[in-house]
């Protein structure tokens, strides 16, 4: 019995002491960040290697993925992330919001998605190229808690024109998802979502924050999703 006891007793104390040092190297680890820039060619010069540079400069480890590397695979692989930077194309279609990747579209991937209505093909007016688009389902089936109440910046026109990717967002553990309501310059929305970002890491709430953002030219403005999620804040 005493052996049986000592034996409970030890590794009862090993359970705790793993459970500690866990705990600290959870708390240790710096939040991380990902900003998904699909149109490194276009809009303000080097903004993705300055957001990259305010977030370590506040004890972020950030990754970044440019271009190609944006792709539906990659998408599908978001989880662990304090703030996501979306710097892609968006537009409403088909009654919702998609956001375009920066894979070339291929009629002979992603077949199942494009079946099920997960994955479209899409086209900007300035680029002659068909790229992959992205809408809610395929938020909801491949992202579905893994977002962990983190930020979902989306800097493409029209994010929260529609509320269906910005549901599906909320759905798949986004705390808070801010967007435009309409169309955006990509100069502007550069400029918006450093200043949003730099003001958030000054400690100001998502909802203040998005206050001191600038309207677009065409008069759209930055949305929240959900009317909640204007309280979040970037802490630790």
């Amino acid at each position: 019995m005493r052996y049986v006891a000592a034996l409970t007793l030890f590794l009862l104390v090993v359970s705790g002491v793993s459970a500690y040092l866990k705990g600290r190297e959870l708390g240790s680890r710096p939040p991380r960040a990902v900003i998904l820039d699909a149109l490194p060619q276009f809009g303000v010069s080097g903004f993705t290697d300055e957001c990259s540079n305010m977030l370590r400069s506040h004890g972020y480890a950030v990754d970044v993925y440019r271009g190609p590397e944006v792709t539906v695979d990659r998408l599908k692989s978001l989880g662990g992330y304090r703030v996501i930077v979306m710097r892609v194309h968006s537009g409403v279609f088909e009654g919702g919001v998609w956001l375009f990747t920066g894979e070339e579209f291929d009629n002979a991937k992603y077949v199942l998605e494009q079946l099920l209505g997960e994955v479209h093909l899409s086209r900007n007016p300035n680029d002659p190229r068909l790229m992959f688009a992205v809408g809610s389902r395929f938020v909801g089936h491949h992202l579905g808690g893994r977002l962990g109440g983190c930020l979902v910046v989306l800097m493409g026109c029209d994010g929260l024109a529609a509320e269906d990717l910005a549901v599906a967002l909320n759905g798949a553990g986004a705390a808070a998802v801010v967007g435009w309501g309409g169309p955006v310059r990509l100069d502007e929305t550069d400029r918006a979502a450093l200043g949003l970002l730099s003001s958030m890491m000054d400690g100001l709430c998502l909802g203040d924050a998005v206050g001191l953002v600038a309207s677009g030219a065409e008069g759209s403005g930055m949305v929240v999703y959900p009317e909640v999620g204007r309280s979040f804040r970037l802490g630790r």
